[in-house]
């Protein structure tokens, strides 16, 4: 294919610029990541036009591609074979089906834009770091005035900042401002190394202190594990994991003294967590029933319930609830954890092609060099960071197939296969 240079740099221009605004995508909601989704899709695809599949599929794309139609097959299958074949919600979930493979097509689009070296990751780093800096000080001025800055007014113990009635403001500070920390290191120079550290110092706390505000405890989980897997493997950052300790305990220790209300959640939490492990031990170890008790107990186990009823298939995409719903008088729409979610929808055979392509897409990262190669100039790093604490099994989740949550993996997961075979010094 014949490409012009004034065509190249209109669309290096067009697709930078598509990319950079995903953050802010994520702010406004579902219709306008859509629309973003679709415009990355469609310029792609006009641009490399039938180039667009003409690539090295490595192994981790083929099992991609095949999870996909069989998603699409399942789907098919239990359209026909439902009952109630007139039932909205099973044509719904048809579709569902259908249109989740445009996922597939944002995954390649991205992996043709870094085989061509298109990316710009300094913009969508700086990007995010405004997105971050806005989001925390939105949640901070919640917090004291009892609304946002768009009138959004706090009604619970957690905050939701400019997400409105969705409380995801946590979720979205511990996807994004990693690369804040990245971009400070790699792409903004600091002479003195002490100054570096101060400034990353005061954005950890000003970020950790954000998250816990918002009242999303799996988040703050999970960013602080993604910090200490950073510290674990950056020997370079070691010898500051004690400083990052009691930042992290201080603001622990102001947010439970001064807000009741969070410090009561985080200590349900835990003792709900408890209650789960003791719970799975009664069943696996000592043989008892299980007692469902906890809510999260009932999820997980109306999830494990609807996989055992149709083990090898699943139930369709999004197609849980229907089915939860023959069993029991009401449940979740999704069983709040991505794997028994998968189980319970696509069966033992997607969760073993879902496996198999995470366990895969890890495997492909050069360890020795990248890990262990110049932190301040690795692209990978903060994706590898991310896609580790996205498909953590032992966690609570929203929906895999949602459209934040679905666009976000497959993206992180696009650019960690791209990068991974590419020299990121």
């Amino acid at each position: 294919m014949q490409i012009t240079f004034n065509k190249y740099l209109k669309f290096k221009y067009i697709i930078n610029l598509l990319i950079a605004i995903l953050p802010l995508s994520f702010i406004a909601g579902n219709l306008i990541i859509n629309l973003n989704v679709l415009l990355i899709i469609l310029s792609s695809l006009i641009f490399f036009n039938l180039d667009f599949f003409k690539f090295k599929y490595y192994l981790v794309d083929k099992l991609l591609i095949i999870f996909f139609f069989y998603s699409l097959f399942v789907g098919i299958l239990n359209f026909y074979n439902f009952p109630e074949t007139n039932n909205k919600f099973v044509t719904e979930n048809l579709i569902k089906s259908i249109v989740f493979f445009r996922y597939l097509l944002l995954y390649f689009s991205i992996r043709i834009i870094l085989k061509n070296n298109l990316l710009n990751f300094k913009i969508f780093y700086v990007v995010s770091t405004l997105c971050v800096l806005f989001v925390s000080l939105d949640l901070i001025f919640q917090l004291i005035s009892g609304s946002d800055i768009f009138g959004n007014i706090k009604t619970s113990y957690k905050l939701s900042g400019p997400f409105g009635s969705e409380e995801i403001a946590g979720s979205y500070l511990q996807r994004f401002s990693i690369f804040s920390f990245f971009l400070f290191a790699s792409y903004i120079g600091f002479k003195n190394k002490n100054k570096l550290i101060f400034i990353l110092s005061v954005y950890f706390a000003l970020i950790f202190f954000s998250v816990l505000i918002s009242g999303n405890r799996m988040p703050t989980i999970l960013f602080l594990l993604m910090f200490a897997i950073l510290f674990l493997y950056e020997k370079k950052l070691r010898k500051y994991t004690l400083l990052y300790i009691l930042l992290s305990l201080i603001l622990f220790i102001i947010i439970f003294k001064f807000s009741p209300q969070i410090s009561n959640y985080t200590l349900h939490f835990i003792n709900r967590a408890l209650e789960i492990f003791v719970s799975l031990y009664d069943v696996f170890f000592l043989g008892k029933k299980l007692a469902v008790t906890n809510t999260y107990i009932k999820e997980f186990y109306t999830g494990y319930n609807v996989w055992i009823e149709n083990f090898f298939l699943g139930v369709g995409i999004n197609a849980f609830h229907i089915n939860c719903a023959k069993t029991i008088s009401y449940c979740a729409s999704h069983p709040h954890n991505y794997y028994l979610e998968i189980l319970s929808e696509l069966g033992i055979i997607g969760f073993f092609l879902i496996v198999t392509i995470f366990t895969k897409a890890l495997l492909m990262i050069d360890y020795k060099n990248h890990i262990n190669s110049n932190f301040n100039n690795n692209l990978i790093y903060p994706f590898i960071l991310l896609f580790i604490v996205e498909i953590f099994p032992f966690k609570t989740s929203g929906s895999f197939f949602t459209t934040g949550n679905a666009t976000f993996i497959f993206i992180i997961m696009a650019i960690l296969v791209g990068l991974s075979k590419k020299h990121t010094n």
